[in-house]
């Protein structure tokens, strides 16, 4: 059979294009659409709105699907429970691990693990991935003006019981503040059930409370206009304590001591002031962001470098800059995971009496 003249040429014509267009294909070049394209990212908020950890959630639903491949949708869901437990073992336990449920939360829900009845903790934080975090120093404030403390070392000579506040007896913010005067050796109660920092605030200014501990990026808005008008006093900072057991102070707050500076030599020992370095651990990886164990590695690589390139966008660091005074230099990928892999192993390993000296603390009533 033979084919016709025009038959020839159309048959040439499309080989000759078939030819171009492989020779024009980039390797490896395959005609599906990435994963992420046309799906919803679901940031997990564990606290109400308004806070720190919904303010960063919010500024990352907002940066991070460009850099994504897809551009997904992102939006940010509060779920408010127990401390951050609730939204942790959803996210950990429960959402699927397709890579489309992240959570936004803070070191608490690393210290649940410690702090918390086993039977309520639904993951192990062992296996969690993390891809995102940033480390926080917090403060301890007082009241001058109630309690005559200007600096740390008035403590030694106060001559009334303090009244310290707390937001629960489980939390670290409750936790260290009490831990630091019983290592003083200092009379006092405490007083705890706040809802944060600004039930704090209200409480410390109406003299229900003399002192309480909040974060360094609360210090410009809550604490330094205080200080100006001679109603707070910040007395020592935690700071960020190394795998050598060496205290870093802050960046942002250069001028304040960490406990470790100010408290006498003789009070360093015992279960107490093991009990203080291993509350303090939690503050490398104050905010982090983690995924479901189950999440495919492909996956969890896309979110981390889309994280560690947001981190770099100019108007991402103006707004996060803005939003919650201080820059974001966050550690991010396998670096962080380390860094919260590292910290948990001291807690299980190195300081057990110091953590079964903060479980007694966490169930005291």
């Amino acid at each position: 059979m033979r084919i016709s003249t025009i038959g020839s040429r159309m048959l040439a014509c499309a080989l000759g294009y078939a030819l171009v267009v492989w020779l024009s294909t980039p390797p490896g070049f395959t005609a599906e659409q990435p994963f992420y394209s046309g799906k919803t990212v679901s940031i997990i908020a564990g606290f109400a709105p308004g806070g720190t950890i919904d303010i960063r959630a919010r500024l990352f639903a907002r940066h991070l699907s460009k850099y994504i491949p897809g551009n997904p949708s992102i939006v940010v869901q509060n779920t408010v429970g127990a401390g951050g437990l609730v939204a942790a073992n959803h996210v950990f336990s429960v959402a699927k691990p397709d890579g489309l449920t992240l959570l936004h939360f803070p070191s608490s829900t690393v210290m649940n693990t410690f702090l918390t009845s086993s039977a309520n903790v639904k993951y192990d934080i062992r296996q969690v991935p993390i891809i995102w975090l940033g480390s926080d120093s917090w403060l301890t404030v007082a009241n001058p003006n109630t309690t005559g403390l200007k600096k740390a070392q008035d403590i030694l000579k106060v001559g009334m019981p303090l009244r310290v506040g707390g937001s629960g007896v489980s939390s670290l913010r409750s936790i260290r503040p009490k831990l630091a005067l019983e290592l003083y050796g200092v009379e006092h109660t405490w007083v705890n059930g706040y809802k944060g920092s600004s039930d704090l605030l209200l409480a410390f200014e109406k003299g229900e409370i003399h002192m309480f501990e909040d974060p360094q990026d609360g210090y410009q808005a809550n604490i330094q206009p205080r200080e100006k008008s001679g109603t707070a006093a910040v007395l020592w900072q935690t700071g960020i304590i190394g795998t050598d057991e060496s205290f870093t102070r802050s960046k942002l707050l250069p001028h304040v001591p960490n406990l470790d500076e100010v408290l006498p030599k003789e009070k360093k020992h015992g279960p107490r002031w093991e009990a203080w370095k291993a509350a303090v651990i939690p503050q490398a990886f104050q905010y982090s962001v983690g995924l479901h164990p189950g999440t495919p590695r492909d996956r969890m690589t896309t979110l981390s470098q889309a994280f560690a390139k947001m981190t770099q966008d100019p108007e991402f660091r103006a707004d996060f800059e803005k939003a919650l005074g201080e820059a974001p230099d966050p550690t991010t990928g396998e670096a962080a995971d380390r860094i919260v892999k590292d910290g948990v192993k001291k807690l299980f390993e190195d300081y057990k009496a110091g953590v079964e000296y903060l479980r007694a603390m966490a169930q005291s009533k």
